[in-house]
């Protein structure tokens, strides 16, 4: 630690408000490129540390996090209580689509923004780039990857490093400074709903060599890599966002598994940890990890050795909203010992927020200490990123050049193909023949997730597949299709020889997808090609004559799925499935209706 960087954050420390300090624990969502009253005021007047970014979308306050509302009724605002100004855009609406040159300059203009506040501190910038359908940012041919056991699979430690220095390189090159990432789960339960390939994997000795690599892999570019979710969500059978889960593992069983995978993370270097929504009663029978000391103070910090910013996931999920109210739940998490609140609301929650930490921190419940500490360690990485410097100043040529440079871009693709395996092919279907007439069926994955521009779109699969034949039949479905479209798929199908189709699995379609219909065409006896983004059972089927495994819903795997399946080339040799399917064996066969 340096002299001149603990004389400086000492400094800025000693000058600022308990009202800045309270803000700078906050990190509010920025949704879109548009530049609001809502948008401007929660960083001058709300004073916010951070911005959780989400350019697919549109700042609302009619917006509901996962279908509810944050705003605590019963909050009591005291004297000196305000709130902001709200925007009421559509909220069904999406954003535009932002190349990654007006993203650099949209952000370039908030740094300087909060740079003018009486502080003078710049945001941290963050956001989730974790592969498939999990990519925040997908417009402007910006670069995406497979998922993390997408590159498992690979089985290259290396290319995993390259890929996490890249893919830092052109979004730090944009003015993002933190990934929420890389996910240190270890996925061992297979009908794990949130989690899936998200994950490395479920071998924790083989994954935490992929955990060291990609953190390294961020840090070494610059940007702040967060392993989460702590102590792990590997082991659940239900999402976060939904209900409070309790960890099924006794203490030897995490520290052989989950904790092993994290402390590969915080030995690798990690400058930050995302916290858990989940009760672990090995270590804290009470509370969950986001609210508990006993896990973020005494395991994390004393036990475990981390020193870096804790971070809480996203504090308005179900599993946090159900039993605590937001203001209450965020002064908990600081006393807990989180450093950085993650607050995805663009309603009068923020302000709630802002306001319960600080009558917490004046009725004496939450320490000034504890908060100097959290807003110290924010104000260090600042620091170190060069951030009271370089904030604002970012060159959307740079931006270009490494979104564009076709070295680059010829390594996205050799990676997309990379991680491709054949997962079946019982009656040799595979490579496909032009002499077939083929039903086309392809899910029309969430719109948000894509780039809305001819690189990344809703019908990619479709674009591919007639690159090869126009001996076609292209009909398209909802990500879980409807009992219209199935009829209307059955219908076409009579007309064709084979149906090739997709079968993606995404953890926000709450329906389900397309296994249903590969299961009706079946029983029709058709012969059924699937495309799947999910080695699992919900991905692959029981059903499906062949299926090819790509690990991802992104452009450049969607497309190299296609060439696969018509024998542009063959699966790698080295690449392999990198978690145990046998445990599904024994799992009851899917029914539908």
């Amino acid at each position: 630690m340096s002299k001149e960087r603990d004389a400086f954050v000492s400094a800025k420390i000693a000058k600022m408000s308990l009202l800045e300090k309270c803000g700078q624990i906050l990190t509010f969502t920025w949704r879109g490129a548009i530049a609001t009253p809502s948008g401007i005021e929660q960083i001058t007047k709300l004073q916010a540390g951070g911005l959780c970014l989400e350019p697919y979308a549109l700042e609302t306050c009619k917006n509901l996090y996962w279908g509810r509302t944050q705003i605590d009724p019963n909050f009591k605002p005291p004297k000196d209580y305000f709130d902001i100004a709200h925007t009421y855009f559509d909220s069904k609406a999406f954003g535009i689509s932002v190349t990654p040159e007006e993203l650099t300059e949209a952000l370039n203009n908030l740094q300087k923004i909060a740079l003018g506040r009486e502080s003078g501190i710049p945001l941290h910038i963050t956001i989730d780039m974790e592969g498939d359908f999990k990519n925040d940012y997908s417009s402007g041919r910006i670069l995406q990857f497979p998922p993390p056991m997408g590159i498992t699979a690979i089985g290259d430690v290396d290319v995993a490093y390259k890929i996490a220095n890249l893919m830092a390189r052109q979004m730090r090159a944009i003015g993002v400074t933190q990934f929420y990432h890389p996910v240190c789960d270890v996925n061992i339960n297979p009908l794990n709903p949130e989690i899936g390939v998200r994950s490395f994997g479920d071998n924790v000795k083989v994954i935490s060599k992929f955990i060291d690599a990609t953190v390294r892999g961020y840090e070494d570019a610059g940007i702040t890599a967060t392993i989460k979710h702590f102590a792990g969500r590997g082991d659940s059978d239900t999402d976060a966002h939904d209900v409070l889960d309790r960890c099924r593992g006794d203490k030897k069983r995490m520290q052989e598994v989950e904790l092993a995978a994290f402390q590969a993370g915080v030995d690798a270097g990690a400058s930050a940890l995302m916290t858990a929504h989940t009760i672990y009663p090995a270590f804290d029978d009470e509370y969950p990890a986001t609210l508990s000391k006993k896990i973020l103070t005494d395991l994390l910090r004393g036990e475990m050795g981390f020193k870096g910013i804790i971070v809480s996931d996203a504090i308005g999920m179900a599993a946090i909203l159900k039993k605590w109210p937001l203001p209450k739940a965020c002064a908990m998490a600081v006393a807990a010992g989180v450093d950085h609140i993650l607050l995805k609301a663009d309603d009068e929650s923020r302000s709630q927020c802002l306001f319960g930490i600080k009558m917490a921190v004046e009725s004496g419940e939450l320490s000034m200490e504890r908060v100097d500490d959290a807003v110290r360690r924010q104000l260090e990485r600042k620091y170190d990123q060069g951030l009271f410097e370089q904030a604002g100043k970012m060159d959307p040529k740079e931006t270009t050049a490494v979104v564009r440079d076709k070295i680059n871009i010829d390594f996205s693709m050799e990676v997309a193909q990379k991680a491709q395996i054949v997962v079946r092919d019982t009656k040799n279907l595979i490579p496909l023949s032009k002499d077939k007439k083929i039903l086309v069926i392809e899910q029309c994955f969430p719109y948000e997730f894509a780039g809305k521009d001819m690189y990344s779109h809703s019908h990619i699969f479709c674009e591919q597949m007639t690159k090869y034949s126009t001996n076609l039949i292209l009909d398209d479905t909802g990500f879980y299709a409807d009992d219209e479209q199935i009829e209307e798929a059955l219908k076409l199908a009579k007309e064709a020889d084979m149906v090739v189709m997709t079968n993606y699995y995404a953890r926000i379609e709450k329906k389900g997808n397309n296994a249903r219909l590969v299961k009706k065409l079946k029983d029709m006896g058709k012969d059924v090609v699937v495309m799947t983004n999910f080695p699992y059972r919900k991905g692959t089927t029981t059903t499906a004559d062949a299926v090819v495994c790509n690990f991802s819903g992104t452009p450049d795997s969607i497309r190299s799925s296609v060439d696969l399946l018509w024998g542009k080339f063959k699966p790698y040799s080295t690449t392999k499935m990198p978690i145990d399917l046998s445990a599904e064996e024994n799992l009851p066969e899917e029914k539908f209706d």
